[in-house]
């Protein structure tokens, strides 16, 4: 017998533009509540306008968050403890396509790419553990460069130098950063997923169009009308339907898993060392302390 629809409550990031944006349409159109973040207002808010435009009657509200800056994060974080807010499903979507050509620290003294795609995500996370349901789930969209061999400069995080200072390449930047989300997402479910609290990763495919967003000259060309011909290749749509059907998976079961954007497999050797994992969410605890102020 099939389980009658339940509603969720799912906390987006980035859902207003690209495939957060998609995502956030299919899970408003499935009957979800979504609370989405924007780094801009005028952004969210018209996004939150074009949502309620487009699904009739849909329960949507947006909120400011930068994860370039933690003050954002626990800003965000605090705001939806002092309401009182529970989520059943948080799926990490916001992050950058295209590191920036020269390295970037924060002002909270971190590499920008990997304090957008890890930092801030593991200190929201963690301050949101009070109003995350048991069970529930932490959605982390990964990417398939983080494998050794993809185009490119390869991946290669160095625990003496992570934030690149000695050689730093936006493609390196970029995949270093979906290595350690990696470490994050097992290491998360070895603490919290005995307590329901799961997390996943998730891969949903090579999406020349969205990619196309952020090329120049024929690149950009090649990403936008040859490359979505191909194969391998999926859509912005495609991409937001399946991380709708993974904030839908039963919160219940095991966390851990990493798909790759056509099945749940294993990745990288360095991305399932426990050891690493261990290693890099010690970093973390000392660059986003979740009590005092931040620290080198």
């Amino acid at each position: 017998m099939t389980e009658p629809f339940r509603p969720k409550s799912i906390l987006v990031t980035g859902g207003n533009r690209g495939i957060g944006r998609l995502l956030v349409l299919e899970l408003l159109r499935r009957g979800h509540h979504v609370v989405f973040t924007a780094r801009r207002p005028d952004a969210g808010e018209t996004a939150r306008a074009e949502y309620s435009r487009l699904v009739p009657g849909a329960q949507v509200e947006w909120w400011p968050l930068d994860l370039a800056s933690l003050a954002s994060v626990r800003g965000l974080a605090g705001t939806l403890l002092r309401e009182g807010r529970r989520f059943e499903v948080v799926v990490h979507n916001a992050g950058t396509l295209a590191p920036p050509p020269e390295r970037r620290i924060t002002a909270d003294g971190l590499e920008e790419t990997l304090q957008i795609h890890t930092v801030g995500p593991y200190l929201l996370s963690t301050l949101l553990l009070p109003a995350l349901a048991r069970p529930s789930r932490l959605v982390f969209i990964g990417s398939a460069l983080q494998e050794p061999g993809s185009r490119g400069v390869p991946v290669r995080f160095r625990f003496d130098d992570p934030f690149l200072d000695a050689e730093y390449h936006p493609d390196r930047a970029y995949k270093n950063a979906k290595l350690a989300q990696l470490w994050l997402a097992r290491e998360w479910e070895r603490r919290h997923g005995g307590d329901g609290v799961h997390a996943d990763d998730v891969c949903p495919g090579f999406v020349p169009v969205t990619a196309s967003a952020t090329a120049r000259g024929g690149m950009r060309l090649l990403l936008r009308w040859v490359l979505p011909l191909m194969p391998f290749a999926t859509t912005p749509r495609a991409a937001a339907h399946l991380e709708a059907d993974w904030a839908e998976r039963d919160p219940a079961l095991p966390g851990g898993a990493y798909f790759d954007g056509a099945r749940v497999t294993e990745p990288s050797a360095d991305a399932r060392d426990p050891e690493l994992a261990r290693a890099f969410w010690a970093l973390l605890e000392r660059w986003a302390p979740t009590r005092g102020q931040p620290h080198g």
